[in-house]
């Protein structure tokens, strides 16, 4: 039977997702990859802004929960749960920095 490491494969995809969107970024937000929010869409500058924390924040965490299960600081029933939540961490954490970023233009005008 075939072992695969899901969170290996993960970080993989979203380092390749990273790489496209740096050398064939598209000015526009997207429907067919990316970080969708309705946020995250609402302006270019918001796109842009998300897809770059976001696919940084994901493989740091990814890489993080990656490197403890290899050394044994984690147990296997706890790392499919921790890829997961890595992701979700990425994704709240950019969230947030989108709601800041929104919540001070709006004051500054």
């Amino acid at each position: 039977m075939i072992s695969i490491d899901i969170g290996l494969l993960l970080l993989i995809f979203t380092g390749i997702f990273f790489i496209v969107f740096l050398f064939f970024y598209r000015e526009e937000p997207n429907y067919i990859f990316g970080f969708r929010t309705k946020r995250s869409t609402a302006s270019v500058s918001n796109w842009r802004f998300s897809q770059q924390w976001f696919s940084l924040l994901a493989m740091l965490f990814l890489g993080g929960v990656i490197v403890l299960q290899r050394n044994e600081l984690m147990e296997e029933k706890f790392y499919q749960l921790a890829v997961l939540g890595s992701y979700l961490l990425a994704a709240l954490l950019v969230e947030i920095a989108l709601y800041l970023k929104d919540s001070r233009a709006s004051t500054k005008k």
